[in-house]
């Protein structure tokens, strides 16, 4: 893939891909803009590791897991929604995402993994989708390793 790839500024995913491989664009600290077509259906681990130029990133609704370290050390990702179609969220898959505000996470999502929001000291929303706080507070790994939990918010949908 773009494993280092330190000159790569912006890409666009072709529609043909369904996965993005572990490790496909570590440490591309150049990168700032990247579009992924509604093809792809899982981010693997540490795909975007280090990608500390990152400031956006839209996740399409075709993708159903967000694998281990998947965003780690995305030092410039401000906010994320998880489309409605995400089912997990893996072990530190945005952790040390120092600049990361907010979080929207969907009600599909079952499964976070131990510190997923680990070291994401800027965060000051992130907010549940139709589900209640005790059963974000039942959840296997609460609290995903947020170190403020006051800042965990739930929106009911109907």
């Amino acid at each position: 893939a773009f494993y280092c790839c330190k000159s790569l500024k912006e890409i666009t995913i072709p529609n043909s891909v369904t996965h993005i491989g572990e490790g496909a664009f570590y440490e591309c600290d150049s990168l700032t803009e990247i579009s992924i077509p509604n093809s792809v259906i899982s981010i693997g681990n540490n795909a975007f590791v280090d990608c500390i130029a990152l400031t956006e990133i839209s996740i399409p609704d075709s993708v159903i897991s967000i694998s281990k370290c998947a965003f780690t050390y995305c030092k410039s990702l401000k906010e994320i929604t998880i489309p409605d179609s995400v089912t997990s969220i893996g072990i530190y898959a945005f952790a040390q995402c120092e600049s990361l505000k907010e979080i929207t996470i969907s009600a599909s999502v079952m499964r976070i993994d131990n510190n997923a929001f680990y070291e994401c000291e800027s965060l000051v929303h992130v907010v549940f989708k139709g589900k209640t706080l005790e059963e974000v507070k039942q959840m296997e790994n609460y609290p995903f390793g947020i170190e403020d939990e006051s800042i965990i918010k739930c929106e009911n949908v109907i």
